[in-house]
């Protein structure tokens, strides 16, 4: 019996700046349609964008990315050096931010938010749209 290898791709970012989300969206975009799971390509790069848009916000320094592929879908996480954990709320109508991981709550399949010894993890999980959810 041939076991499938999981396939996964790791990234150091040493600062997270609007150009290098860009890049990141590119390469997650790639990586999706190598894996064919490109019909999670639009609510996969909402959620990086959402969670570095957060690093570039709250965090000083580097955070890591990592995309790897399930057997129904894909986890994207992103690890930092923050200890301040995001809370996900559901915003008032005339609130000016904090949509986000609201937004990408609703949409993935999966959100964590874990704190690490020193900093925290967040990640989720889409699985493909035989999983329950629609996307897009």
């Amino acid at each position: 019996m041939a076991v499938n290898p999981v396939r996964q791709h790791h990234m150091v970012l040493p600062a997270v700046t609007p150009q290098s989300l860009e890049c990141v969206r590119k390469i997650v975009r790639v990586l999706l349609r190598m894996w064919s799971k490109s019909e999670l390509e639009f609510v996969t790069e909402l959620g990086v964008t959402e969670l570095l848009t957060n690093v570039f916000k709250h965090t000083p320094g580097y955070c890591e990315l990592s995309v790897r592929e399930t057997p129904d879908g894909i986890v994207v996480g992103v690890t930092d050096s923050e200890d301040a954990l995001p809370a996900v709320k559901d915003p008032g109508d005339d609130a000016e931010g904090g949509r986000g991981l609201f937004l990408l709550s609703c949409l993935a399949d999966e959100l964590q938010i874990q704190p690490l010894l020193h900093g925290k993890q967040v990640w989720f999980r889409i699985g493909c749209a035989t999983s329950g959810k629609e996307h897009r």
